[in-house]
């Protein structure tokens, strides 16, 4: 009898040993995945940035200046991002109630801080715009306060799949202008995002 108790609980460690490494693993390569979309769609997006900027003859009127001495603008945003969207293959928009109307998930942290309210638990589900794309990822537009875009976006590689944490599948493109007029996306990819531990946050770590 005692050696069937003891058989019984060597397989019953035996499994929850096999199921924690199971899932550890499809958690790995689910990330791993997480980041190979993210590398393909930073390009998409780099590419999707030129041609509005082309569109919009260098005046995009949505970015954040590079150099202390050339002002910021945000007057255009909305007009941005509705060239921007077209420069994607979007298939599905949610002006507001993201959550609600199926265009974002549950992340597992939001932004605390004031200056980062945009991406707030609130904004996220509520107030945000947010296109889906064709295979299911997403832009989340940061607004602060409400209804006021400003030139920075969320994107999460994956969609609705987990791990759905900054700097693992969710990540934050920040729109800059250098002084010379040239655009680009700032190399801090979870600004004004949580700092979730094991994410990546810089976009040098993506391509090491």
């Amino acid at each position: 009898m005692a050696d069937k108790k003891r058989i019984l609980i060597l397989t019953l460690v035996y499994v929850v040993i096999l199921l924690y490494f199971s899932t550890r693993c499809t958690i790995s390569l689910v990330e791993k995945a997480s980041i190979t979309s993210f590398k393909k769609l930073y390009s998409l997006y780099s590419q999707a940035l030129s041609a509005t900027v082309y569109e919009m003859d260098g005046e995009t009127g949505c970015f954040f200046s590079s150099n202390k001495n050339f002002d910021s603008d945000f007057s255009k945003c909305d007009k941005f991002y509705k060239k921007f969207a077209t420069n994607l293959r979007v298939r599905k928009y949610c002006k507001n109630n993201a959550l609600k109307n199926g265009c974002v998930p549950v992340y597992k942290s939001y932004a605390v801080i004031p200056s980062c309210a945009g991406f707030s638990e609130s904004m996220f589900n509520r107030y945000n715009q947010v296109f889906v794309m064709d295979d299911n990822s997403n832009i989340v537009v940061f607004n602060q306060p409400q209804n006021v875009p400003k030139p920075m976006f969320a994107v999460d590689s994956n969609g609705k799949l987990f791990p759905n944490k900054s700097g693992h599948d969710l990540f934050s493109f920040v729109i800059m202008r250098s002084k010379s007029g040239n655009y680009y996306f700032h190399s801090n990819i979870t600004y004004c995002l949580p700092k979730e531990k094991g994410g990546i946050h810089m976009l040098q770590d993506i391509y090491k």
